[in-house]
């Protein structure tokens, strides 16, 4: 899934003079955006493609780049990228951008995809007028992708979900949202929805979307959790610890703090673990990467939280559940260090 933030990979292709002047104008405002142009318009350093290589260049930014800006003809990028679109939770941005500058088009992925984000940057770079059609946006309410994509969220049948609750809000039917308390500050933005500040507030008759990164115990019939994937997991371990005792102790923490396995982002732990495969097992089957940090990095943080002696004796750093946890997200550990099965297990939040 692509987006919107200073880090993505922005490519700027042009097919004349004129349009490889403004994209060079354009690339001048952001060093990290890249300049495709023909080769005869080409200055040093600039990517280039030759006579009757456009539909080749343009394939390769569809699939590497997060956003593709095109200074060309809407009809020329449609013809182009019609063959080359796969789905929406994986298509980059794409913007139309005319010769002279006077409108941005966010022609594809404008929620997920950020091209709705990126339409507006760009024409505030150009001081062009922005163009962007999606009925959310167009009837000024918050779209349950856009939503979800602020806390990093994720919620079930995407697609379907996504489509009935964003018409709901365009044709401005009652839609409820519940925003945990944790995570009220990202999600300021809630304009369409009918907010309640408890779930005993609810309306059965009436869609409700649930954000929050526990494991709901109430069944809300009409309703989808968004789930932000902004949590991350410390973990020491006994050496050659088993699978079963690695999983059972990780289901007895999520149970204790009544948290959704699907809000785990990354698991960490010290070096001298990385090659434990019951923490690799674990990280495989949640989907998500394990990170693995020396004494010396761990011990940055260690006069945070409680540590044993004989742990440190051991491995250079005495809580490596906690210690791993903050360091990874970058901020202290909201669960003191929980143990059980020869697993230690200790949780931080990353700020979004």
């Amino acid at each position: 899934m692509t987006n919107d933030s200073e880090n993505s990979a922005v490519a700027v292709i042009a097919l004349t003079k004129v349009g490889s002047a403004l994209g060079r104008q354009l690339c001048t405002k952001n060093d990290r955006f890249t300049l495709v142009v023909p080769a005869k318009y080409a200055q040093a350093h600039e990517q280039s493609f030759a006579r009757g290589g456009f539909k080749t260049a343009f394939r390769e930014l569809f699939q590497t780049m997060d956003c593709v800006v095109c200074i060309m003809a809407t009809g020329i990028v449609v013809r182009t990228v019609s063959t080359l679109l796969v789905d929406k939770t994986s298509d980059p941005a794409v913007l139309v951008v005319d010769e002279k500058a006077n409108h941005v088009i966010s022609l594809l992925s404008g929620h997920v995809g950020g091209a709705n984000a990126w339409t507006l940057k760009i024409a505030k770079l150009l001081g062009a007028d922005p163009v962007i059609t999606t009925a959310t946006d167009t009837e000024h309410v918050q779209a349950l992708d856009n939503l979800a994509k602020r806390v990093h969220g994720y919620y079930p049948e995407f697609k379907y979900r996504t489509k009935q609750i964003n018409s709901l809000l365009a044709a401005g039917e009652s839609v409820e949202i519940y925003v945990a308390p944790a995570f009220k500050t990202a999600l300021s933005d809630l304009r369409g929805f009918h907010v309640l500040t408890d779930l005993s507030q609810r309306d059965p008759q009436v869609p409700l979307v649930i954000v929050s990164d526990q494991a709901l115990t109430d069944k809300f019939v009409n309703s989808v959790q968004v789930v932000p994937r902004v949590n991350v997991l410390g973990i020491g371990c006994r050496k050659a610890v088993s699978y079963d005792m690695m999983q059972q102790a990780f289901t007895e923490f999520c149970t204790q703090y009544q948290l959704s396995w699907h809000s785990i982002c990354g698991i960490s732990s010290i070096d001298r673990k990385q090659h434990e495969n019951a923490i690799h097992y674990l990280a495989d089957t949640l989907g998500i990467s394990a990170t693995f940090y020396s004494a010396a990095e761990l011990n940055q943080v260690a006069d945070h939280y409680p540590e044993s002696k004989f742990v440190k004796q051991t491995v250079g750093v005495g809580n490596v559940a906690n210690t791993s946890a903050e360091v990874l997200a970058g901020t202290k550990t909201l669960t003191p260090r929980f143990s059980t099965h020869e697993v230690t297990i200790a949780l931080s939040r990353q700020n979004i």
